[in-house]
């Protein structure tokens, strides 16, 4: 694996390659919230034999800059998204976002400034605006950033939202190793910033509209849930999809929410499958 720096806004901007095929069509990996780009690795690697993967922690998270609370917020992501690929490859991409990298994603598609030939969007929700992701999302806005004395005790407590989850422990701890760093003051803190949830894009927040804005996507789609999971219902699912102008969706049996962490195997089968058709 390689990492590439793109420079934006004054900040930096961590980006791993996962290598690949050199006529391979590039892919961009968009995380959800409060991860970073090493979530993405197993699905990779996976990929990387057909197409060539790339992962971009956004602005706020894993080994990219911190900013100030003004410069976070829905449009600076979408602003640094279309920066990275620019920067990357001509394209076109095939843009993959899981949970919030995933609504992201449908945002990215409808500005048509990254020249793509696909989506896969990842167990995102359908209806990111309903009232237990709202409550949620409360919570963690009254959540200070995590702090702990060792990186052991860091790693110990880390698991995936929401829980339960079917990630195998010996890939937890390569991801809890990637998400803590030294604190300045001996110990060590998370590597997504939390003040981030203290940012706020107005009454016209995007996410307002996003079932409308879903029947806009001229370009094709895979939806992946789950089957277990509790972001996506299965009605949601199916909604999603039919909204879609160019959709379809597929289901990955035994898995959570962290469906491309728990089944890379699988969900790579679906993304290479689904790619072949573009």
């Amino acid at each position: 694996m390689n990492t590439h720096v793109v420079e934006r806004d004054g900040l930096r901007l961590h980006v791993s390659a996962f290598g690949g095929p050199k006529s391979g069509r590039p892919i961009l990996l968009m995380h959800g919230g409060m991860a970073h780009g090493a979530w993405w690795a197993p699905l990779a690697h996976e990929l990387s034999a057909h197409v060539r993967p790339f992962a971009v922690d956004r602005r706020g998270h894993g080994r990219s800059d911190w900013a100030s609370l003004e410069r976070y917020g829905w449009t600076h992501d979408l602003e640094d998204a279309e920066r990275v690929a620019a920067e990357l490859d001509p394209g076109p991409w095939i843009l993959i976002g899981h949970s919030q990298g995933g609504l992201l994603s449908v945002h990215l598609a409808l500005r048509e400034r990254i020249p793509l030939a696909g989506l896969v969007i990842v167990d995102s929700p359908f209806q990111p605006r309903a009232p237990a992701l709202v409550k949620a999302g409360k919570s963690f806005r009254r959540m200070p950033q995590l702090r702990y004395p060792t990186l052991d005790a860091a790693v110990r407590r880390f698991q995936p939202y929401p829980t339960p989850h079917h990630v195998p422990d010996a890939v937890l701890r390569e991801i809890a190793h990637e998400s803590f760093k030294p604190s300045g003051d001996g110990g060590f803190v998370s590597r997504f910033h939390w003040r981030r949830f203290q940012a706020d894009d107005g009454p016209r927040h995007p996410l307002n509209t996003f079932e409308e804005d879903v029947g806009r996507v001229g370009v094709p789609t895979l939806v992946l849930r789950g089957d277990v999971s509790t972001i996506l219902s299965a009605e949601d699912h199916a909604a999603f999809v039919a909204r879609l102008p160019n959709g379809r969706g597929a289901e990955i049996s035994r898995a959570t929410h962290s469906l491309h962490v728990e089944r890379p195997v699988e969900v790579a089968a679906e993304i290479v499958a689904f790619a072949t058709t573009l």
